[in-house]
């Protein structure tokens, strides 16, 4: 529910029992009607919608289309405790691409319990849940249990061999909300590196999860990194785009028209070339903004007061790059960031000359958290 919602439907009444009172069916239904929504609500104000315990997903042995859930507790989108208190196997069938795990929470009809205690026969509602594998999450009321970049049709899915950096086929359990008391992130994000004019480079890779894991450590933001992705329509599940440039490079049609739709749909483009092709890196800026003049998105320099440079980190100017010398720009407009600092060799650590000092990397590490928290901001006005 939106915060609107909630504020409007808190409970603001409730029946005062008096002696005499007549306590009809209805009566009854009313006044723990109230306590549950009151129950509801302290869920979500104080904990919000997540996994509290358990619900872990792994694969069938040998790997298969199915994969099982495990016995566990949530809370709900509406603040409702969901529970699974078996194993239950969830077939992923023929579906293929981005899928999204999802648990949703369901009541049964009223029905006639069957206590053999008692003398008569009382209805009662039992909670139950549903699974689902879906597409995209939109407007979801589910639980994230868990993701999967599906290749074929008929892929057998696997547990992650590196839970951090789960490729295709394999479960991916990075983002989940987890909101038991050991987790303590606020929010969960997610990028991808695309290469361009050039084969994968290990030194953004790196930096982007070396980023991660100061961000995830700050207990703020969990960030999740995937490496060298193809720019297609799939970049749509991704809270960040990070395009790295290593040399001269033009993009089709089918390649155009994903990035476009990406950044309408709410997305953030972060572009740069790495400082480390020096003989290189013009072409690729050059191609950046070709590329970025002919979608029409118009860049301005970032000025102090940007949200770049703001949140959740104060800065007077762009913090040092790669390159020691020059004045490398920082530039953004339309949902994308070009940087001509090369902060994903920064994150990891390298630097012209002797090498970034710590300072230096704490700096860039604290501006990528920027950089998320901008791209974070996008997604939910969008989604608004």
């Amino acid at each position: 529910m939106k915060k609107e919602e909630l504020i409007q439907a808190f409970p603001d009444k409730r029946i005062k029992p008096a002696d005499g009172m007549a306590v009809t069916a209805a009566v009854w239904e009313e006044a723990h009607d109230y306590h549950r929504s009151y129950a509801h609500f302290h869920n979500l104000l104080a904990h919000g919608s997540g996994i509290l315990v358990g619900l872990e997903v792994i694969a069938s042995d040998p790997p298969d289309s199915a994969v099982y859930i495990m016995p566990g507790i949530a809370i709900g989108a509406r603040g409702e405790f969901i529970t699974l208190k078996k194993p239950v196997a969830y077939d992923i069938g023929s579906a293929r691409g981005n899928l999204y795990l999802q648990l949703t929470y369901g009541e049964s009809a009223p029905r006639i319990g069957g206590d053999p205690e008692r003398t008569e026969d009382l209805l009662y509602i039992n909670t139950e849940f549903g699974i689902e594998a879906k597409s995209e999450l939109g407007d979801s009321v589910g639980v994230e249990l868990a993701r999967l970049r599906r290749e074929t049709r008929k892929s057998p899915i696997c547990d992650a061999k590196d839970p951090e950096h789960p490729v295709l086929d394999e479960i991916d359990l990075r983002f989940r909300r987890e909101i038991g008391g050991q987790s303590n992130f606020l929010d969960v994000a997610s990028m991808v590196i695309c290469y361009l004019g050039g084969k994968p480079s290990e030194h953004h890779y790196r930096g982007a999860s070396a980023l991660g894991r100061a961000m995830r450590n700050s207990g703020n933001v969990a960030l999740w990194v995937d490496d060298a992705l193809s720019i297609s329509p799939e970049l749509g599940c991704y809270d960040l785009v990070y395009l790295v440039g290593l040399g001269k490079f033009t993009l089709d049609k089918d390649e155009m028209m994903a990035l476009h739709d990406y950044l309408e749909k709410g997305g953030t483009i972060f572009a740069e070339s790495c400082r480390q092709k020096s003989a290189k890196e013009m072409l690729s800026d050059t191609a950046f903004f070709d590329v970025f003049g002919s979608m029409n998105v118009a860049l301005e320099d970032v000025q102090p007061g940007h949200p770049l440079l703001m949140v959740p980190f104060l800065f007077a100017s762009a913090t040092p790059g790669f390159a020691v010398e020059g004045e490398p720009k920082l530039l953004a407009g339309g949902g994308v960031v070009f940087s001509g600092h090369d902060y994903g060799c920064v994150w990891q650590g390298q630097q012209q000359g002797d090498g970034p000092s710590r300072e230096t990397v704490r700096a860039a590490h604290e501006w990528g958290s920027n950089l998320v928290t901008y791209a974070l901001r996008r997604r939910r006005e969008a989604g608004r």
